[in-house]
């Protein structure tokens, strides 16, 4: 039996299609617009623990950006946002192009390097935290992981290490 010429058509349309969003999606992998990685002890036992930022996108006002959190070389919580979010109040960088890459790469510097494990705020968590999550994990945490990015927006995971992951218990504007 012949296929019919429609389907044919139809099929190699879909064919070519795939193979360009494969072909766009290799190139934006192999070449990020940002990518930064710091080690950090996340969980308290692992010094080889990290954190890695990657940006993708053609320009500084369109990026695609994502922090992941490896623990044990595996990644444990992704946490994804735009540049859109770290450019609010700022209209006026975006008619001049090369003062919003600067301005973006120094964004996405400071985003990383507000990664910071230390002492759980147990009066922060009374206030805006999930205890009821909290008094889940077993052992119970006594460190949080604090993250800041794009306007104003703070995160706290806490580790699972019954679940190997990271979970967030709180957010903040």
């Amino acid at each position: 039996m012949t296929p019919h010429p429609r389907f044919l058509w139809l099929a190699a349309a879909l064919l070519l299609g795939a193979s360009a969003l494969h072909a766009q999606t290799t190139i934006a992998a192999a070449a990020p617009w940002y990518r930064r990685a710091r080690a950090l002890d996340l969980t308290g036992t692992d010094p080889s623990d990290s954190v890695v930022l990657t940006a993708t996108g053609k320009r500084a006002d369109s990026l695609a950006v994502s922090m992941s959190f490896y623990v044990g070389g595996a990644v444990v919580h992704r946490q994804r946002w735009t540049s859109a979010d770290e450019l609010a109040d700022m209209d006026s960088l975006r008619k001049a192009p090369a003062k919003l890459a600067a301005f973006m790469r120094l964004r996405l510097d400071q985003s990383l390097a507000s990664v910071k494990r230390e002492r759980m705020n147990r009066a922060q968590v009374a206030e805006m935290g999930d205890e009821a999550l909290l008094r889940k994990i077993v052992p119970r945490p006594t460190h949080q992981i604090a993250l800041s990015f794009g306007y104003e927006n703070s995160l706290y995971f806490v580790w699972n290490p019954a679940r190997r992951t990271l979970v967030v218990f709180m957010e903040c504007c």
